[in-house]
């Protein structure tokens, strides 16, 4: 994640291995048969001893490297030099003006204190007494490299005190008080000199604590920068602590005192847990020439390294050096960290107010390049939170309501001018009520100096709340190239900024610090990978690709996947998305769009498995502590619950339809992967279709929800029917009405007929008299139709994300989003939760008479499901599941391995698949399948679930090379019959098409695309009068089940026909004439045929939906249908108090 900077003293690659110290020496477990038979009190005893009769002269002590053996010439002499090292004496040295700055009465205070290791070398030795490997000391690159922390530090805004701890041989020493006479303080370190050959860490921890609790201003910062080689051999020690005998390395003891190493590690882990309460606790650990260390001295580094990470606040605080020219540059991060500025700002919630919170800024952000090697390495935790600020400080402030607009930008301009950027503008759509394709846009600059080279930052802010009719953009994709509403937003923002700079004069050298949400996110994105492309922003100006820092949060799809040949190109962009909002999934990925840049993924419970309770717990801390949390609520989006259609309650007039799904526990960010992805292919298909059927009824239902029906209306009067009809269209009663009319088509009683039906109670409670009739029919004609199609197609989906509008909408709040990332920010915590940004996890199918156990790599239980029902597991962190076609569903993340157990249940056949699902993709981008495997009842299968690899872990990847394991009940391995990768994956859809005889008869429900292996469940209900007969394909009886499942291996059509009551049926034979319905869950009712190209499937362009006219619109997707009925239910529940 931090760029390397690879400039000066390259001898550090020589001298870093010196700092390992290990005083007298460190001999391995086995010195020879004598010790390591004796009892370890009987050792320390005896060497207790031998210590006491020592003669030891007042200024040295001899050191010899053990007892056991003689000095010669195999043995090293050493030699300390006096324990007394000489002190600078702050008030003695003449006082020369240093650059620190005049302290005001308000400047934030900081306390830091360096401690530094100056020991001298050590050796280790094998069993046999010989050195088998020695360190010398890196005295001169600890301090050059403490030198440089104290450079960044000056540079810093605020009052920056440092203090200087040296530790060596058995005590530390008080370097410098705190001071600010940083010119004193470099000649402090330059005073420092090497002796001694062991160390004592936890002295130097306990001389930093005094200093720490010395300090009387209580709201200070307070800092500690620990230099380690993970070795501690000195002072006191303890065999009760954090570490024991199981630890690794724990063998390793001194060779003069026969003291297990990790004994005196104990003293200091206790030491720096003491610290860690009262300061923020860095460590730097120094390795880099440990990688020549023989094999059995592997062990023992493996030991330094886990000792030196834990004395540090957290990981995130820990800097394993590999590269001794990183020193400098790390000291230079830490500074960076420790020297960030606090600045409280304003920003809109809801639609009433704005809210104060606490942005943290350093310059010194921009000192470090944006971007790495790979896709996320330039990903900075801290200037990812600093830019969610400024993003939402451009908000359009609550003040002025919707009618005053020219004070919308005050909250940003406060920001910027806090942050000291001058030189603020703003766009003319900042002062202007927002039209449909509009976009605001702020900027300010300042200087910065470089490495003594002058640049001009840029901040540019793009308005992501506040922006009204600009919904209708979000929707505006075109038929080709960008995502039209996008990409004019674009050209509004690169204009501007030409103008901007020509303006101010600004030339040279510039950096551009470019953030936005939601809207203005997707617009950042295309401004930043046009830069990238080359975008020219002036003659005079100089943008370097590492110089450009775009933040983008919750950000829309709106490049092409055509137009991005190597994404590389563009990780100076990042992305971060919450799965579970529905905004992210705008424009859609089936249709060839993406993002520029690397996508950076806040935590969900599918791919962070076993972490994700600590992490949101993490950041429920932060979230309930929002100023706006009376807006927000409390954290909802868990709460997401799979609703599905009770078919035998279809026919009107009886019990509601619409019942909860018990078995289904998909979460929201799964659900939306599913319903988006199956109805995009299923029905859009292309842009052309999509443009020429839905594009302006969605434009009209925005433009008209922000303006146009109700145009003398006070904005609270509106904001009334909104939570009204949001109310009542969600409601159970509603949606089983809509439901019973969309598959029961009446004139009297039509889905459009509700949905007018509810707008007009909603106006009436509202105490709305005064409204356009023609733009409510208009209204509810788009949203009926939309719906009518989603119902149809898949009522399961349809309803349940209506039902879960609230926590649809509450997955879009910049909080939610603010919340985790101060989670893993220090600025805010100082316990950082760490998460690697990877979205992707896996989709294990399994459908068979079989129950499931599913076990982590440590062979803990962490899911079950006994006869087709998920079981309740304390503290299971993976998601089972039975999904709407009646299969058993695992969802598991990549970054773990899995065990997965099945039992036969009873006799029958077996299908099993892995699907891999890449959220950057937002496809199924590999396949494994296994079919028709014989099952006799009480066999046990295992299964192997892999973790991807490290360079797997990422989330391009389309299809990992993890290699999955099936092994029947005898042991033997089982191969796949199909393993589908990349595009191949992607196109292996096919569609399963239900028709009726004739609508009179009856209902048949369960259309829809499946993938490739998966399998389908069908359902028919017979109407007043009938009975159903059973499913027909090509005219030949497949089934007389009303629920009828099949694996999907081509694309199908069955017909469900009926008779009147009474009537006997003419049937021809079924496929399988014994038993036509053999069984729901054996598998044996797979009769679609084969049908299967060479790579598995055919593409999506080619399936057949069968008639067409009988569903009507042929282009609904879920994404608009769920993002219109969030996007109301967004401002509902935010207006909406929280009355608990």
């Amino acid at each position: 994640m931090r760029k390397r900077k690879l400039k000066k003293f390259i001898a550090l690659i020589l001298a870093f291995l010196m700092l390992f110290s290990l005083g007298g020496n460190v001999v391995s477990a086995n010195v020879s048969d004598e010790i390591t038979e004796k009892s370890l009190d009987q050792v320390q005893r005896e060497n207790e001893a031998k210590l006491l009769e020592r003669k030891v002269s007042d200024d040295t002590k001899a050191f010899s490297p053990g007892d056991d053996y003689s000095l010669d010439n195999n043995a090293v002499e050493m030699f300390d030099l006096p324990n007394n090292t000489p002190k600078i004496n702050m008030e003695g040295i003449p006082k020369i003006k240093s650059k620190s700055k005049v302290r005001k009465e308000n400047d934030e205070q900081r306390y830091n204190v360096l401690i530094l290791d100056t020991s001298a070398s050590s050796s280790f030795l094998d069993s046999s007494g010989n050195i088998f490997y020695t360190a010398d000391t890196a005295i001169d690159y600890v301090k050059a490299s403490a030198k440089k922390f104290i450079e960044g530090v000056q540079k810093a805004d605020g009052t920056n005190y440092v203090a200087i701890v040296e530790y060596k041989g058995s005590t530390a020493n008080v370097v410098s008080e705190f001071s600010t006479d940083f010119v004193s303080l470099n000649a402090a370190i330059d005073g420092l000199y090497a002796s001694q050959n062991t160390r004592n860490v936890a002295a130097g921890l306990q001389k930093a604590d005094t200093l720490i609790n010395e300090i009387s201003n209580p709201k200070a910062i307070k800092n500690v920068v620990l230099f380690t080689t993970g070795m501690t051999n000195d002072g006191e020690y303890s065999y009760d602590g954090h570490y024991n005998e199981d630890t690794i390395g724990s063998e390793w003891r001194r060779s003069d005192t026969q003291v297990r190493l990790y004994a005196y590690s104990n003293a200091a882990y206790a030491m720096a847990e003491t610290l860690k309460s009262k300061a923020t606790v860095y460590s730097v650990g120094l390795f880099q020439m440990m990688e020549n260390m023989p094999e059995e001295g592997l062990e023992i580094v493996q030991f330094f390294k886990l000792f030196s990470s834990e004395l540090a606040t957290s990981l995130e605080h820990f800097y394993d050096v590999k590269d001794p020219n990183d020193l400098e540059f790390i000291f230079g991060e830490i500074a960076d960290k420790v020297t960030t500025k606090d600045v409280n700002f304003y920003f809109a919630s809801g639609e009433e107010k704005d809210y104060e919170a606490v942005c943290h800024y350093s310059d010194n952000y921009f000192r470090k390049t944006s971007c790495g090697t790979r896709q996320l390495d330039g990903y900075n935790h801290s200037l990812s939170t600093a830019s969610l600020c400024l993003a939402l400080s451009a908000f359009g402030s609550n003040d002025g309501g919707n009618s005053d607009y020219t004070n919308k930008y005050k909250n940003v301009e406060k920001l910027l001018t806090d942050l000291e950027f001058e030189e603020f503008d703003k766009n003319d759509w900042f002062v202007k009520k927002p039209q449909s394709d509009s976009i605001g846009v702020v900027a300010a600059n300042k200087k910065l100096s470089i490495d003594d080279k002058e640049c001009t930052l840029m901040a540019v802010a793009v308005r992501g709340g506040g922006y009204e009719s600009e919904w209708a953009g979000n929707f505006t994709l075109g038929k080709s190239g960008q995502h039209y509403g996008f990409a004019q937003a674009k050209k509004q923002v690169l204009d501007f900024l030409k103008s901007y700079i020509r303006e101010n004069k600004i030339s040279g050298d510039i950096k551009i610090w470019l953030t936005g949400y939601s809207r203005a996110a997707a617009t950042a994105n295309l401004v930043a990978g046009a830069l990238d492309d080359g975008e020219k922003l002036g003659d005079g100006v100089v943008l370097k690709k590492e110089d450009l820092y775009a933040y983008c949060f919750e950000t829309p799809m709106g490049a092409t996947k055509s137009e991005i040949k190597n994404r590389l190109k563009y990780n100076n962009i990042y992305n971060i998305i919450n799965k579970n909002d529905p905004v992210t999934k705008v424009a859609m990925s089936a249709l060839d769009f993406t993002r520029f840049g690397g996508d950076y993924f806040l935590p969900d419970k599918i791919s962070d498995g076993n972490n994700y309770a600590a992490k949101k717990n993490a950041m429920e801390q932060f979230y309930d502590k929002m100023s706006s949390k009376n807006e927000i609520g409390k954290y909802a989006v868990d709460d997401f619950v799979m609703k599905k259609i009770d078919v035998k309650y279809l026919l009107p007039g009886g019990k509601s339809p619409v019942q909860n799904d018990e078995n289904n526990k998909s979460i929201q960010a799964e659900y939306l992967d599913t319903t988006i992805n199956k109805l995009t292919k299923e029905r859009v298909k292309t842009r052309d279709n999509y443009v020429k059927e839905l594009q302006n009824g969605i434009r009209t239902i925005f433009t008209v929800k922000y303006g146009t029906m109700f145009p003398d209306q006070p904005i609270q009067r509106i904001n009334k029917f909104f939570d009204l009809f949001l109310e009542k269209l969600c409601s159970v009663d509603t949606l089983g009405e809509i439901v019973i009319a969309a598959l029961n088509p009446h004139p009297d009683a039509s889905v459009k007929k509700v949905i007018e039906d509810v707008m007009e109670e909603a106006l009436n409670e509202a105490g709305i008299n005064n409204y356009s009739p023609s733009a409510l029919k208009e209204f509810a004609g788009a949203v009926a139709e939309m719906l009518v199609i989603f119902v149809v197609s898949h009522p399961n989906l349809t309803v349940t994300g209506v039902s879960n509008a609230k926590t649809l909408g509450a997955a879009h709040y910049p909080e939610l989003c603010m919340a985790w990332l101060m989670s893993q920010d220090e600025n805010y915590t100082s316990s950082p939760t760490e998460f690697d940004g990877n979205g992707n996890y896996r989709v294990i199918h399994i459908n068979c008479p079989i129950d499931v156990e599913v076990y982590d790599s440590e062979n803990i239980l962490q899911a079950r499901i006994v006869d087709d029902i998920p079981q309740e597991i304390k503290n299971g962190t993976v998601v089972a599941s039975l999904n709407e076609d009646d299969e058993k569903i695992v969802y598991l993340p990549t970054n773990a391995s899995y065990q997965i157990k099945l039992t036969a249940t009873d006799n029958g056949t077996m299908n099993y698949s892995i699907n891999e699902f890449s959220s950057t993709a937002g496809d199924i981008t590999r396949v494994v399948n296994y079919k028709d495997i014989n099952l006799n009842k009480n066999d046990v299968f295992n299964a192997v679930v892999p973790a991807y690899v490290d360079d797997e872990q990422n989330n391009e990847i389309e299809g990992s090379t993890t290699e999955y394991e099936l092994k029947s009940p005898d042991g033997k391995e089982i191969n796949p019959d199909q393993n589908l990768s990349g595009e191949d994956a992607k196109s292996a859809y096919y569609m399963v098409t239900v028709e009726v005889d004739s609508d009179e008869h009856g209902i048949a429900i369960g259309q829809g695309i499946r993938q490739e292996g998966n399998f389908a469940k069908v359902e028919a209900v017979a109407k007043e009068g009938y009975q159903f007969v059973g499913w027909y394909e090509n005219d030949k009886l497949i089934s007389q089940e009303t629920q009828y499942r099949f694996c999907v291996e081509k694309d199908t059509l069955l017909v469900a026909k009926f008779e009147k009551d009474g009537e006997s049926a003419n049937l021809e034979n079924p496929a399988n004439p014994e038993n036509p319905d053999s069984g729901k869950d054996n598998n044996t009712g797979n009769n679609s045929g084969s049908g299967i190209n060479e790579n598995g499937g055919e593409k999506i362009e080619s399936v057949s939906t069968g008639d067409e006219s009988a569903v009507g619109f042929c282009s609904l997707m879920a994404v608009i249908m769920v993002s219109i009925v969030m996007c109301m239910a967004f401002t509902k529940i935010r207006r909406k108090k929280q009355r608990n």
